[in-house]
């Protein structure tokens, strides 16, 4: 629509669905953020928060359809478009916001105060007065687009910044305002909605007049021409991030405290400053808004009760007094000592007068709740860069603002100092309150985002999970000198000097040491992707099949074989050198001319994975590519523990590739760059590249899911939308009111309509409300003892989970284990043995073999073979279950026992002793000699102890008898 343009600034028309690159869209357009990468940021917010408001589905407020398509680092906005948008200025009208740079902010009444009664009550959002002409005299304007847009260079001001990798343009306003009005371009058609003449000469002569919004500043409002209101550009409907301000503009300073006090670990690979344009889109979670609400909410109710009880007291207390004043005249009759030294009239309420007053407590504490409620509003439009200040213009509005980014700053410390803290120590304890840890990164993302935690904190988790480990390690060592201390005999003298050590304790609990390798393997993962988006960009002409194949062998990778290793391994497997030749053309450009490899080393490769891990997490990896990481003699214990298979199926998803599914040589030596083909993945293993696709009506989180094509009908595009469906919606939370109830016949029956209504609707049992719905029908049989039906629903669950997500996610684990339980509840073994070993699998695939559920299934399965007299199987599992990560002290001082009476029963009495022995030294180390559990077990080690003393006397017997 555009030819005459930059090829960044192309947009096209297609079946009325405009396209558009997210990207920085230069001079002229009305916008806040700076930068490509910001640009791409923003469009995923904005993104987000239009499935928000449809899922919201106000009267009276509509959005766009709005699909974002990335591929081969590319990101692409489709987006419906505004009817009567692309007729003239006359068939639609702006109502709210402003589209260019010179325009000022519209703000209709009408328009005002749909959003104020919809968005903001809805989403908490405050109505703050700003300048009609928001954007200050300095405009920061990354370099790049100053030659695209050809601004002369009398208006540029070049400002060299070291922790950018780019130049900044600082362009006077002025300057800047004058330009633009000489060389105006025609807006772009989504964006023509712009004021009339007069308009614009009002708002040059009132620059410093205020207007009312609610909502973030670029956001507009239009009337098309069917009369509808349409919301655009909604980038934010939360605070920014006050933690990744800069302090000395703002910010909490959380971070750069956290750099001065990190002296031990390596810090040049993360900004000494958070000055990046990217981190302007940082914006706080709404669930993290809604956590801290309700924390206030509960204090101040708390506090407004005490408040409350401490005045009736005090009223009491003064009608305590008069009717003591007023005793001394009354009848004594009528008045009895129920107090002694106090006279009081005989009185006691009815128990419907205490009803009638407990009623109005309660509504008063309701009426005292929503006006709490809703005075709970927050400014959207807080720690915005490059825009102009209301000190000198509003002193009310400058001074509201002062306490907006004062309450934004309270939010962002109670993410650092509680949210994340809270999180860790549930993790740590997660043995005690039955939590299933995640297995694999998408897990991991819902999990923290249901806390109010972004992925951008996945480097302070990791931070805190690191110290729980080194803490563990230090009290293990502790414990295991108290029981040594405590097994030994030592002398009385002796005794004053190691009391404290043989008193200590160790927790019951440690950490996962999962937990730190699935947060550093999401790291990687998120980092790879741009990295390699940058590479695919930069490789133009070169095959992105090349580029893709070369990265991932780097990653995989623990160095870089040498030349003759490399002609060792091809001499050995002749088919490898027969695939290199079909990888080693790489054909010719557009313009005829040979086309060379442009593939980088492992060692480069590895560095900018590092640099975007510690610009984008301010954290340094320290299970992956350790021996550049720091120390060496570290590096051989952790790096054992990096997530190869499952940090490739991360990178995969994100990045949309299909590989050969085939057995591929990881964590050993690759060969990446260069004319050698690459090894262990070559691009002949690459099968495809498939569009990442996020939806605005999506259910399926806010992450990007690859949309692969069956014929003519994409597949994954269509089945986790939203479906405005209010009755059934409300039949689903009917159901899951009478699950906590323990109503299992009205959850059949609501669940059961919920699944046949959403499928009617559809047309198809592909979509995850179904899911849910079939999970509480099994649950509820289950619970009512009906184990056949519980298995028919069950099974049904667990076919569309696999049809969704795949049989290797977390969903579908899960769903076995659901299913296994069923069938053990229902006495079919052999049923439950195959879903709990592919449960098993499931976890060591996606997670490690570290994950902390895999000894506990193990463990479950060695006591069903012990109860059914398999007595060498159920040690074989007991076996495999001690050889695994154990986070619960006390599960390994049980496995310990179960096995000593496994060997026991195999007639090993040795063995069971050392296994007794084990168990004796744990229940001593962590619960001390005192305890019951270590009393019980000392005797069943002389028992032990007795059996292999009778069974070696009985050897020397029949030793001598022959």
């Amino acid at each position: 629509m555009n030819p005459n343009e930059s090829a960044r600034a192309h947009v096209y028309l297609h079946n009325n669905i405009f396209f558009s690159r997210a990207v920085d869209t230069g001079l002229d357009t009305f916008k806040i953020i700076q930068g490509d990468a910001a640009a791409k940021k923003s469009a995923s917010r904005d993104c987000c928060n239009m499935g928000l408001l449809h899922r919201l589905d106000i009267p009276g407020l509509h959005t766009l359809a709005t699909v974002l398509v990335e591929y081969l680092g590319t990101r692409i906005i489709c987006q419906s478009v505004v009817p009567g948008i692309l007729h003239g200025e006359k068939s639609h009208k702006l109502l709210y916001g402003a589209v260019e740079t010179l325009s000022g902010l519209q703000c209709d009444d009408e328009m005002h105060e749909l959003l104020e009664s919809t968005i903001g009550e809805g989403c908490m959002i405050a109505t703050r007065k700003i300048p009609k002409h928001p954007l200050s005299d300095e405009v920061s304007i990354v370099g790049c687009f100053v030659c695209a847009y050809h601004v002369p260079l009398c208006c540029v001001k070049l400002v060299s910044n070291s922790s950018h990798l780019y130049h900044k343009c600082i362009i006077l306003n002025s300057q800047r305002m004058e330009f633009i009005k000489e060389n105006r371009i025609t807006p772009l058609p989504l964006l023509q909605a712009a004021e009339t003449k007069k308009e614009e000469d009002d708002n040059d002569d009132n620059k410093d007049s205020l207007v009312q919004a609610c909502g973030p500043i670029e956001m507009k409002g239009i009337l098309g021409s069917d009369q509808r209101k349409y919301v655009l550009d909604c980038t934010r409907l939360t605070p920014r991030d006050a933690n990744w301000v800069s302090k000395d503009i703002g910010g909490t300073g959380k971070w750069e405290e956290s750099l001065e006090s990190s002296v031990a670990r390596s810090q040049e690979l993360i900004p000494s400053t958070l000055d990046d344009d990217e981190w302007t889109a940082c914006v706080i979670r709404r669930e993290l808004i809604t956590n801290y609400a309700e924390t206030k909410i509960r204090d101040h109710l708390v506090k407004y009760k005490e408040e409350m009880e401490s005045k009736k007291a005090e009223d009491e207390k003064k009608d305590d007094s008069a009717a003591e004043d007023k005793a001394d005249t009354a009848d004594d009759k009528e008045w009895v000592d129920l107090v002694p030294g106090k006279k009081v009239k005989e009185y006691e309420k009815s128990e419907e007068e205490k009803a009638e007053e407990k009623k109005k407590e309660s509504l008063l504490l309701a009426k005292v709740e929503d006006e709490y409620v809703n005075s709970l509003r927050y400014n959207v439009n807080v720690f915005l860069p490059y825009t102009r200040s209301i000190e000198g213009i509003d002193k009310d509005s400058y001074e509201t603002l002062k306490k907006d980014e004062e309450e934004a700053r309270q939010l962002a410390r109670y993410l650092w100092d509680t949210a994340i803290p809270s999180l860790t120590k549930e993790i740590r304890s997660g043995g005690g309150s039955g939590l299933q840890l995640p297995a694999d990164g998408r897990a991991l993302t819902e999990m923290i985002h249901q806390r109010g935690i972004n992925c951008r904190y996945l480097g302070r988790l990791a931070e805190l999970a690191r110290k729980e480990e080194l803490e563990d390690i230090i009290s293990s060592k502790k414990a295991a000198t108290a029981a040594a201390l405590t097994m030994s005999s030592i002398s009385a003298e002796a005794d004053d000097k190691i009391a404290a050590a043989k008193q200590y304790k160790a927790p019951r609990f440690c950490m996962p040491i999962c937990w730190l390798e699935l947060l550093e393997c999401e790291m990687v993962a998120r980092a790879a992707k741009h990295v390699l988006d940058s590479y695919i960009l930069e490789n133009g002409n070169q095959p992105a099949a090349q580029t893709i194949a070369s990265f991932l062998s780097a990653i995989m990778s623990v160095g870089e074989e040498s030349a003759g290793e490399t002609e060792v391994r091809m001499t050995n497997n002749p088919d490898q050198e027969e695939m290199a030749t079909l990888t080693l053309d790489f054909g010719d450009d557009t313009s005829g001319n040979t086309v060379s490899s442009n593939n980088r080393g492992r060692e480069e490769i590895w560095k900018d994975i590092e640099r975007e891990v510690g610009r984008r997490f301010r954290y340094t990896l320290l299970l992956y590519n350790s021996t550049s990481s720091g120390s060496s003699k570290k590096g051989e214990t952790e790096e054992s523990r990096a997530l190869y298979m499952p940090l490739l199926r991360r990178i995969c998803q994100r990045s949309g590739i299909r590989l050969v599914a085939k057995q591929y040589d990881l964590g050993k030596k690759c060969v990446c760059g260069g004319s050698a083909p690459s090894y262990p993945i070559a691009p002949s293993d690459i099968l495809d590249i498939l569009p990442l696709v996020k939806h605005a009506a999506s259910l399926a989180g806010e992450s990007f899911s690859p949309c692969s094509f069956s014929g003519s009908n994409p597949v994954g595009s269509n089945t986790t939308l939203h479906i405005l469906l209010d009755d059934v919606r409300t039949m689903h939370g009917i159901a899951q009111a009478n699950l906590n109830n323990r109503n299992y016949d009205a959850v059949v029956e609501y669940a059961q309509e919920a699944a046949a209504l959403y499928q009617r609707v559809l047309d198809s049992p592909l979509h995850p409300q179904i899911t849910k719905c079939l999970r509480l029908t099994t649950i509820a049989h289950f619970q009512k003892n009906e184990y056949e039906q519980a298995v028919v629903a069950a099974s049904k669950y667990l076919a569309i989970t696999i049809a969704l997500n795949g049989f290797d996610s977390y969903e579908v684990l899960q769903a076995h284990l659901t299913v296994a339980d069923i069938y053990l509840e229902a006495g079919k073994i052999e049923d439950f043995v195959k879903h709990a070993r592919s449960a098993q699998f499931l976890m060591e695939f996606l997670g490690g073999k570290n994950y902390a559920g895999i000894a506990p299934q193990y463990y479950r399965m060695g006591s069903l073979y012990y109860e059914a007299g398999k007595v060498e199987d159920a040690f074989r599992f007991f076996e495999a279950a001690a050889s695994r990560r154990k986070e619960d002290r006390m599960f390994e001082c049980l496995i310990a026992r179960n096995t000593s009476g496994v060997l026991a029963n195999l007639g090993l009495f040795r063995q069971a002793f050392e296994y007794e022995k084990k168990a004796y030294q744990s229940y001593l180390t962590f619960l001390g000699e005192d305890h019951d559990a270590t009393k019980a077990c000392m005797r069943s080690l002389s028992v032990s102890y007795s059996l292999v003393c009778e069974k070696y006397i009985s050897y020397v017997f029949h030793s001598s008898t022959y």
